[in-house]
């Protein structure tokens, strides 16, 4: 995660853009002097990756599912398989 100015970021853009879309690290911009008044800069794959981990989290059945895959991967209670034709 990196901290810059609006100031630095208008003659870095391109810089700071390519940054985060190479490393997935997060930029912020805070506003006004205030840490609780920023804005956050993303790669669009790790906002696909919040934004999918957010829906799966949706809903309690969805969790529980989770869970329990979870905890059988833990007690190594898999099975293989391929998703390949044959």
């Amino acid at each position: 995660m990196k901290a810059v100015t609006i100031s630095s970021l208008r003659t870095n853009m391109k810089t700071y853009f390519d940054e985060v879309s190479t490393t997935e690290d997060v930029l912020i911009i805070p506003r006004n002097n205030n840490e609780n008044d920023a804005v956050v800069v993303i790669s669009i794959k790790e906002y696909n990756t919040l934004t999918e981990t957010a829906h799966l989290l949706s809903t309690e059945a969805n969790r529980k599912r989770l869970e329990r895959s979870i905890e059988s991967l833990k007690q190594d209670n898999v099975r293989s398989f391929s998703l390949e034709e044959d």
